[in-house]
């Protein structure tokens, strides 16, 4: 009777034990399902101000584009107004060398009319040279007079002129620095565009990972769940202690693990073994070949199963060398190590769970 008192007191604490690693998995699949969400309006996020920084690149396109038509303009009209402003600058010489002539002329005139005068009392012809001299000064005052108009004109004229070309120039060039300015706003607009793309497409695929590892999780759950069974296992395996899977040094623990990758803790189920790709793994104990396959972010996976309570599992090879269903001897070669599923690394992940919950490998190895 206290046979049986035992052995029920074992399967219900057994019970208990995977009912507790299932809730773990459970809170863990939650933290997964949370973390999806986060992704999921990180993407919206980045995609809302992917579109807004495209539109502020459109409209600074558009206004380099608008400045550079302008500049050309601006340029036309820049030679135009210095071709004006030259021929002025040619005519103000013309009218100034004739204004000086002119001067020069009355000067001269007015001299010989000075002389003229004075000398009349001696020579009564010099009379008739006087009104001559006279007439000729009055005409030349009249046309000095007509000249300093056209040269104070044409003066007006090169001042306005010059005026107008400058304004054209310094037009031309602030509008080239606006230009400029534009074209270095649409490549800083350019390079973050591609940022917010490849951050998008950054936060796709952890979302991706993420919900492969919840697909997997959610199905090792239901999977966990159909384990807890009334069958009385020895839990005993056939030496005290177990040959390693694979000869390599441990990378990562077992238990609660901080990932970065997923900004969530975890649980790390069993090992990590750093080995070389190729690497030979082997079956720590006799048993059957429980699954042999792809297995979500577990990669390429085998799950030996030692009839006795514990299952064994190996996971991330690159080449599985057993089948389901196969029976496997004690230190046979089940696989070859790799980097398979959802690992950055070369390593094997080895677990042994105690009616499917996980427990730490390093107490039953040698």
């Amino acid at each position: 009777m206290n046979k049986y008192i035992l052995a029920g007191f074992v399967l219900f604490l057994s019970t208990f034990l995977l009912s507790q690693d299932l809730n773990e998995k459970k809170k863990h699949l939650e933290d997964l399902k949370d973390e999806i969400s986060k992704q999921e309006e990180l993407i919206r996020k980045t995609e809302r101000k992917k579109q807004e920084t495209e539109n502020d690149l459109k409209s600074k396109q558009k206004k380099k584009i608008a400045a550079d038509s302008k500049i050309k303009k601006l340029f036309l009209s820049e030679v135009t107004a210095k071709e004006k402003l030259n021929e002025t600058i040619s005519k103000l010489k013309v009218a100034t060398t004739k204004l000086e002539k002119l001067n020069l002329l009355c000067e001269l005139e007015f001299s010989k009319l000075f002389i003229s005068h004075y000398t009349s009392v001696l020579n009564s012809d010099n009379k008739i040279n006087c009104q001559i001299l006279a007439s000729l000064i009055k005409d030349t005052v009249e046309e000095i007079n007509l000249s300093s108009d056209q040269k104070t004109s044409l003066e007006n004229a090169k001042e306005k002129d010059s005026k107008q070309y400058e304004d054209f120039v310094w037009s031309r060039i602030v509008t080239s620095e606006k230009s400029a300015k534009y074209s270095n706003e649409i490549s800083e607009l350019g390079v973050d565009i591609s940022e917010l793309e490849k951050e998008k497409r950054n936060a796709n695929a952890i979302k991706v990972q993420l919900e492969e590892e919840a697909a997997a999780l959610d199905e090792l759950i239901t999977k966990l769940q159909s384990d807890i069974t009334t069958e009385i296992f020895s839990f005993k395996f056939s030496t005290p202690k177990l040959i390693w899977p694979v000869k390599g040094k441990i990378i990562r623990g077992f238990g609660e693990q901080r990932s970065d990758k997923y900004k969530v803790t975890v649980m790390n189920d069993g090992i990590d073994i750093g080995v070389k790709v190729g690497s030979s793994v082997v079956a720590v104990d006799e048993g059957i070949v429980a699954f042999a396959e792809w297995y979500g972010g577990a990669g390429k996976l085998v799950i030996i199963n030692h009839k006795n309570g514990y299952y064994s599992l190996y996971s991330h090879n690159s080449v599985l060398m057993v089948s389901k269903g196969d029976k496997v001897k004690k230190n046979q070669q089940i696989a070859l190590s790799g980097k398979t599923g959802s690992t950055d690394k070369e390593c094997l992940h080895f677990e042994i769970r105690k009616r499917g919950t996980p427990v730490n490998p390093l107490d039953f190895l040698e």
